[in-house]
């Protein structure tokens, strides 16, 4: 599966999904930074994983265990990208324990956030697929 399939189907599951309530900036270059390829590239990996784990603690909090969506997504993009695996592994970790460390119960807090996740994995996928379109 390409990036461009995975973007896609980002971009279609969020769609159906509910709307997102809120929009956070994406990440900025730090300042004097250059944007590199292959720096920006793995920094936008990592970042949709961390997204997708976040996602993934949020929605089985509320949904239950059973929905395995965000999970199985990440499968994807490590299976098209096996190289970055230990940090999109890592990635997915750390945004499920932050995401678990912040809502302990579902609340409409907890769907809002997921929702506000979900249109920032949006952004970076949308972000990944342009890149691999040009």
């Amino acid at each position: 599966m390409t990036i461009r399939a995975l973007a896609c189907a980002f971009v279609l599951a969020a769609a159906l999904a509910a709307p997102a309530f809120a929009q956070q900036q994406p990440a900025q270059p730090r300042p004097g930074e250059p944007v590199r390829g292959e720096e920006w590239y793995r920094a936008q990996l990592v970042e949709l994983s961390e997204v997708l784990g976040g996602s993934h603690y949020l929605r089985i909090l509320c949904d239950g265990r059973g929905d395995q969506r965000w999970r199985d997504y990440m499968r994807g993009v490590i299976e098209r990208e096996p190289s970055y695996n230990a940090l999109l592994v890592e990635g997915f970790n750390r945004g499920y324990r932050n995401e678990e460390a912040r809502f302990p119960v579902c609340d409409q807090t907890t769907r809002q956030m997921e929702a506000e996740l979900r249109a920032r994995g949006v952004r970076v996928a949308q972000g990944l697929r342009a890149r691999h379109s040009n």
